[in-house]
């Protein structure tokens, strides 16, 4: 590890002087910076100063730019190499990887090139390259040595250099540069100085000028630090009751206060951070309606989001992948949706109404072929034409104006074009963030373009790939007003200050950092050189180091850990060692009561037992309901279920998926014994054709079944897809003709018949599926089922398929049926499941009086009978508008409704647990 320069240190107020004099300060990094401006400009208010001049403070590599930049506008520019930029350096490093012999083997080219990025800046900031060849390199280190050499070369010959090297030919050049020369810099903050900046300092002070440090060791507050260790159950807890307890200091301080939240594993915990604290200091963020302006949250999280994940940012990639390739449906379904599309405002329902629509026929992924076609034959209320143009305009560009191959300019402009033609942003005024989000995304672009000088010519699908690459790579953090609560990594919360601290996950699995030797610089190299992380032991130094500036980073200090590990359940863990000679205080437990109390207690409640909707008009009824029997089934399985799916309509999304689901198997299933039964009609038709003849007849009509989906799903039936279905259709069919042979005598008299059914006030339509007329006259029901079906889902109360019993009341007044039957049709499980009026009306069926759930009943009349009643009863309670939350059998009988967060079921439950037990008690 680099010693730091023996420079002259200077106190924290004196720097203040000197910056007030036009002194310019670096730091380690930009927040650092940030920190140390707002610090300076509130001593400036609080000496009633009204007009200073902007203090010169920026990051050590900002500064090392600004010297770059400033030298292009001098007549030396012509001299100096063209500086890459972070896009730049990763392309040509991924061209350089992926057309070496080693680069061909490789899978993830773009992230070993960032690997490989990382090594080279490693080696320059540690002057580590003309070490290299000193040390016995393995496969990785070897193959970094032949990259190295051609990445050197090709930027040498385009006179090109990186911001690996920037700092080296800034320091080779000080002194001839013609540009304005600092005359005093103040480092702050700095831990440790690479030996690239020692020397650059250096040659500063060959230059005249004076370096000083800021000593921060100098005390400067009016009380000492105060540091506590707690304990607490789980991270998921420690993040709340951080959360609680700066909530606290901040109403106690108001918003002059400085409270620091340091997170070591913060990528891992940003998600439960954002949420926990958006959560504690709104809480009623929740309940914020989409749309409307949300509050200024209090606190920010130094880490970024990767610019792929802003939605305005997703809209715009969704618009440039449509044109090259497929695109999974769930991220079309946003773009369709978003407001980032011209008329998104306009046509919002009907946007709405078309995604629900088009999903029924959609896949996993979509083409943009495909989605013109579903768009274009949408009609009524899904129609939208607006959107209809933008996907015309974008399908005619791409015949157009899109060339196979071509510079990343070019793409450029292409790029804005596809973006225009689809109204990209949107027709409505664009936040604060997602402004911020689009002057990203233009500046994204423009670097893009910029890759002509390391790429000159690409393909579209590899430049968008690549667009898509820096997009992901690229950290992007919205800027917000001044906030009293500032989230860090360790590294940014270095030299920093508070009024209060707050570390948290501090574990011996997490704290110290483990080591992290990069792959392709000689482990031995590393650790000779002290790079931090290189090593255990180095790791164990560094952060030794910023837990002694925790230590003094404010006047309360609170290091917490967690108890038990997030991802091994029940593992135990320990403080960290570093953190051990602190004595464990007893943890800070904080409340705060939810919104929703907040809300109830504001008021008196009143509650009501509101399940009765209005009795159904009684000429709706007789009109009919849409639904058919699946009304009185889904009544009989919960009242809610059925208001809710076939009074309010409410239905479902249905999720893409590839292939047929099981509705669509079990449709064809019920096409193709439909279409034989109406060619043979009888069982002695089917004892008579031959085996050649039969597979002929059922390759034919399960040919045609698959032939008409395929019009509707052409995707899931695409090319050898259609072949397997039919070829698995052929199969069972002609399995389950093997167990039709095993019956007497029958006659198939209706095939998927309509019928008309009064039950009750309640008129359904219905289809059944098959009726045969036996041997001795009698009439037998029949329902295909794809899976086996138990007779006791006929019987009870409330049936839990009632279809049958239905068709069968209603029959009794025309021709009475002997018996209602399901068809198991499912390979290697084939059979019937029956309730008869005799035994043996079909193979191994027995008589309902030896059935259980019948045998309470004398006479098949008399099941006949309770079948009606039963069944009269549920259709009178849903005319009646019986809307009570009561499943049958909870919880089987909400598994898979999808009705829950309208009844909110399991909240109803747990609150009747919660009864129960009190009454008890």
């Amino acid at each position: 590890m680099s010693d730091t320069p023996q420079f002259p240190q200077v106190s924290l107020s004196e720097v203040f002087k000197r910056i007030d004099a036009g002194t310019t300060v670096v730091t380690p990094n930009r927040r650092l910076a940030s920190a140390l401006k707002e610090k300076f400009d509130r001593e400036q208010i609080s000496r009633k100063m009204t007009a200073w001049h902007s203090a010169d403070i920026l990051p050590f590599a900002a500064l090392i730019e600004r010297i770059y930049h400033d030298a292009l506008y001098t007549r030396q520019s012509s001299k100096l190499p063209l500086l890459l930029s972070t896009a730049q350096e990763q392309a040509l490093w991924e061209s350089i990887i992926q057309s070496s012999s080693i680069g061909k083997t490789l899978l993830r080219i773009a992230s070993t090139a960032q690997t490989v990025r990382e090594a080279w800046q490693l080696a320059h900031a540690w002057q580590l390259v003309h070490r290299l060849d000193d040390f016995n390199s393995n496969e990785d280190g070897r193959a970094f040595l032949d990259w190295i050499t051609a990445y050197r070369d090709k930027t040498t010959s385009a006179r090109q250099t990186d911001h690996a090297r920037i700092c080296d030919l800034i320091a080779e050049h000080y002194s001839s540069l013609e540009v304005k020369k600092t005359s005093l810099l103040i480092c702050y903050g700095f831990d440790i100085f690479t030996p690239q900046q020692n020397a650059f300092l250096k040659k500063l002070t060959v230059s005249g000028c004076t370096v000083l440090m800021a000593d921060l060791a100098v005390p400067h507050r009016r009380s000492p630090s105060v540091a506590s260790r707690m304990q607490y159950f789980n991270s998921l807890e420690e993040i709340e009751q951080a959360a609680l307890w700066a909530r606290s200091r901040l109403e106690e301080a108001g918003d002059a206060v400085r409270i620091g939240i340091v997170v070591p594993a913060l990528a891992s915990y940003r998600s439960a951070l954002q949420r926990t604290f958006s959560a504690v200091m709104h809480p009623d963020i929740r309940f914020t309606l989409p749309g409307a302006t949300r509050p200024v949250m209090p606190f920010n999280i130094s880490l970024g989001l990767a610019l792929t994940s802003f939605p305005l940012i997703d809209a715009a990639l969704v618009n440039l992948v449509l044109l090259d390739q497929a695109v999974e449906f769930n991220r079309v379904s946003r773009w369709l949706r978003s407001p980032f599309l011209a008329g998104a405002d306009t046509e919002m329902e009907q946007r709405a109404l078309l995604d629900a629509r088009i999903r029924r026929f959609a896949g996993p992924v979509i083409t943009l072929e495909h989605l013109f076609a579903l768009v274009k034959q949408a009609g009524g209320q899904a129609s939208c034409p607006a959107l209809l143009q933008c996907i015309s305009a974008m399908h005619a560009l791409r015949q157009t104006q899109l060339p196979r191959s071509g510079s990343h300019s070019v793409f450029a402009r292409i790029i804005t074009e596809v973006l225009r033609v689809t109204g990209f942003p949107g027709e409505r005024s664009l936040d604060s963030i997602e402004y911020q989000t689009l002057q990203k995304w233009q500046t994204l672009v423009a670097d893009f373009a910029a890759l002509d000088r390391v790429i000159a010519v690409t393909s579209y699908h590899e430049a968008i790939g690549r667009l898509i690459r820096i997009a992901g790579d690229m950290l992007f953090q919205p800027e917000t007003p001044q906030v009293p609560i500032h989230i860090l990594g360790v590294l940014e919360a270095a030299g920093m200050e508070f009024d209060h601290v707050w570390v948290m996950g501090l574990s011996d699995e997490q704290w110290p950092l483990r080591s992290q030797p990069n792959p392709f610089l000689p482990l031995a190299l590393q650790r000779n050189a002290k790079l931090p992380l290189s090593s255990v032991q180095e790791a164990l130094v560094y952060c030794q180091r910023l837990t002694q500036g925790w230590l003094s980073a404010a006047p309360e200090i609170v290091l917490s850990y967690p108890k038990f590990s997030d991802d091994r359940d029940g593992h135990e863990l320990k403080p960290s060692p570093l953190i051990r000679a602190l004595a464990e205080s007893k943890p800070v437990v904080l409340s705060m009561m939810r919104h929703r109390d907040r809300i109830m207690q504001s008021c008196e409640l009143e509650q009501i037992e509101d399940d009765q909707a209005l009795p159904l008009d009684g000429q709706a009824a007789a009109r009919g309901i849409k639904g058919g029997t699946a009304v009185i089934k889904d009544f009989a399985a919960c009242p809610f279920r059925a208001w809710a799916k076939h009074r309010l309509r409410i239905e479902s999304l249905e999720t893409p998926r590839s292939g047929l689901n099981a509705m669509e198997r079990g449709l064809l299933v019920h096409q193709v014994l439909a279409q034989v039964w109406q060619r043979l009609e009888t069982k002695e038709a089917l004892d008579a054709i031959g085996d050649r003849e039969l597979d002929f007849l059922l390759t034919g009509i399960a040919g045609d079944a698959v032939s008409a989906l395929q019009q509707v799903k052409p995707v899931a039936l695409s090319g050898r897809f259609a072949q397997l279905e039919q070829q698995r259709l052929v199969r069972l069919a002609r399995e389950w003709l093997d167990e039709e042979k095993k019956r007497d005598h029958f006659a198939v008299i209706a095939v998927e018949e309509k019928q008309t059914i009064h039950i009750g006030d309640l008129v359904l339509s219905a289809r059944l599926d098959r009726i045969d007329e036996l041997a001795g006259g009698q009439r037998l029901i029949i329902d295909y089922k794809t899976r086996k079906q138990s007779v006791q889902t006929m019987t009870g109360e409330r049936p839990d398929e009632p279809q049958l019993p239905l068709y069968l009341v209603t029959m009794e007044a025309q021709q009475p049926a002997a018996g209602v039957a399901f068809a198991a049709v499912k390979r290697g499980d084939m059979g019937f499941a029956a309730i008869a009026r005799d035994a043996d009306l079909l193979p191994g069926i027995k008589a309902f009086s030896q059935i259980n759930g019948c045998r309470q009943y004398s006479t098949w009349e008399d099941l006949v009978a309770a079948w009606r009643q039963c069944l009269t009863n549920l259709a009178a309670g849903f005319c009646r508008g019986d809307v009570q939350a009561d499943p049958k059998n909870f919880p089987q009988t909400c598994e898979y409704c999808d009705m829950h967060l309208f009844c909110r079921i399991h909240e109803r439950m747990s609150t009747r647990a919660v009864a129960q037990d009190n009454e008890n008690e």
